[in-house]
């Protein structure tokens, strides 16, 4: 019984025992999960505080391309204002408004009979002078001949000389024998006296017979100097032709000045005057253009690139224009030249794409030409046909070329039953270029570029939080933008540096959510 009470009693301390673990168990595990909540509430509460904002980072990528659009004008190909370099009543205006004309056809003529009277008055001092050299050349050759006749009195004078000498030693070899017949008392001393008189007198002809030699050779010298002063007054008076024929030419050229030609192949634009009229040298005040030519054949669209897209410009730079008034004309190509500057008035470069302004058929025979010229030094290097195809060459390019390194001249394309019209210059045009070598750097959209205060900025989340980092914006076409950033103020270093692409920036809503505010990041993909 007692044993029993004790089983009992220890089975009831057993129980009681496991229900207290349970419930210190079940208390734990309640105590946990209280705190798991209370931990998961106050991070709810913290994500819930913190401003969700959408985030890109940059990207590099080839089929980015970034274009500046910018409002075009259409200009002739050429485009010339003739003026008057001479006075007087115009005689004739053979062309007028509309119509075609040659590169060296008549335009203007004005009537100056001084310039006239001015040529031929030239044209006889050159008969002069020509005249005069005649003259010159004539004496010229009568010096040449006294030269000749001085240099055959020495040769004679030096005969004399040497005949003199032979008779000087017969007469000195004769004295000695007759001496020594004196000796032997011979002949009478008187002999021996006139034999010796004979002899000193050939000694003197000696003397004078080598003087004679002396007097010849100095009108030899003299002879030549008249010649040498001879040859000089030829080239003189022959110098005095050239300048005479200078000054004809001169003349000839201001009489010229009366008939204003055509400089290249155009049309008549403009024409403010008509025969009867007087018009002043423009070289002497302003005046106006007699008449004005253009070419339009080729047309050149320019537009004023700014300077921010600049340093991206280049010949392979891709170019779109639509004209405002010909919306069934589209053309694609590429820049055909571009100023190596920025202007200092307006910051903006000049573009600048020529476009051929006819149809299809003229254009491809315009391409044809081109390729020959291409290969026309490839050819032989001498010949007659090397040399014709040099010099079609040459004209060629002169005539569809304003320099040398530059692309040809684009055709547009025309919509499918448009009728072809030609581009009239001073149409209105938008010009659409593609800034490519910006493809190879980091680019943003563009609406991740706020302003503030006058500067430019990008939002940057860094652990967590926003950083408004200052940034210089290269380009930016509405878009996508490049930029570069800048030190913010009080950082150490200066200038700007590249994107990397490890950069996360806010999208949109910068100003509204704040620099150094803790964000939640919805990651974007563009």
């Amino acid at each position: 019984m007692n044993l029993r009470k004790l089983l009992v009693g220890l089975a009831a301390i057993g129980l009681a025992a496991g229900a207290g673990a349970i419930v210190v168990r079940q208390g734990g595990l309640t105590h946990a999960a209280g705190t798991n909540a209370a931990a998961d509430g106050g991070a709810d509460a913290a994500d819930e505080s913190r401003v969700t904002v959408r985030t890109v980072r940059p990207k590099k990528d080839p089929n980015f391309r970034i274009f500046n659009e910018q409002v075009a004008v259409v200009e002739p190909f050429y485009q010339a204002g003739v003026r008057a370099r001479a006075c007087g009543v115009v005689r004739a205006v053979p062309k007028e408004i509309g119509e075609s004309v040659r590169a060296g056809e008549l335009l203007v003529e004005i009537d100056s009979p001084d310039l006239v009277a001015d040529v031929e008055q030239k044209e006889a001092v050159i008969r002069q002078r020509r005249q005069e050299l005649r003259v010159s050349r004539a004496l010229l050759k009568l010096a040449e001949a006294a030269v000749e006749t001085a240099k055959s009195a020495v040769a004679q004078r030096q005969a004399e000389c040497k005949q003199a000498d032979a008779t000087r030693d017969y007469k000195h070899s004769y004295l000695e024998q007759v001496s020594g017949l004196l000796a032997d008392k011979t002949i009478p001393a008187v002999v021996v006296y006139q034999h010796k008189m004979d002899y000193l007198a050939s000694e003197a002809a000696c003397e004078a017979a080598r003087e004679a030699i002396h007097k010849a050779k100095a009108d030899q010298l003299e002879k030549q100097a008249s010649l040498e002063a001879a040859r000089a007054d030829v080239d003189l008076k022959a110098a005095h032709v050239e300048v005479a024929v200078k000054d004809r030419d001169v003349a000839a050229a201001k009489a010229d000045f009366a008939r204003l030609t055509a400089p290249f192949d155009g049309v008549i634009t403009k024409r403010s005057v008509d025969p009867g009229m007087f018009v002043q040298n423009a070289t002497t005040g302003p005046t106006e253009a007699l008449v004005t030519l253009a070419r339009i054949d080729l047309v050149t669209v320019v537009m004023k690139l700014p300077d921010a897209a600049a340093p991206y410009i280049s010949l392979d730079t891709d170019v779109e224009v639509s004209f405002l008034d010909r919306p069934e004309l589209k053309l694609h190509g590429r820049v055909t030249r571009f100023s190596p500057v920025i202007d200092g008035q307006d910051k903006n470069m000049r573009v600048e794409v020529d476009v051929f302004n006819g149809p299809r058929s003229e254009f491809e025979q315009f391409l044809s030409q081109t390729y020959a010229e291409v290969i026309a030094p490839l050819g032989p290097g001498n010949g007659i046909g090397a040399a014709a195809a040099a010099l079609a060459a040459d004209r060629h390019r002169q005539l569809f070329h304003k320099g040398v390194s530059e692309n040809l001249a684009v055709c547009p394309e025309v919509a499918t039953g448009s009728r072809a019209r030609p581009i009239v210059p001073g149409m209105t045009a938008r010009m659409k270029v593609y800034l490519d070598r910006v493809s190879a750097a980091y680019l943003l959209p563009a609406s991740a570029v706020y302003a503030s205060g006058g500067l430019n900025y990008i939002l940057l989340v860094q652990n967590g939080r926003t950083r408004q980092v200052p940034v210089r914006v290269q380009v930016n076409d509405g878009r996508m933008a490049k930029v570069a950033l800048l030190p913010r103020p009080g950082e150490m270093g200066a200038g700007f540096r590249d994107l990397t692409g490890a950069e996360e920036v806010v999208l949109s809503r910068q100003l509204e959510v704040g620099d150094g505010v803790r964000v939640k990041t919805v990651p974007g993909d563009w």
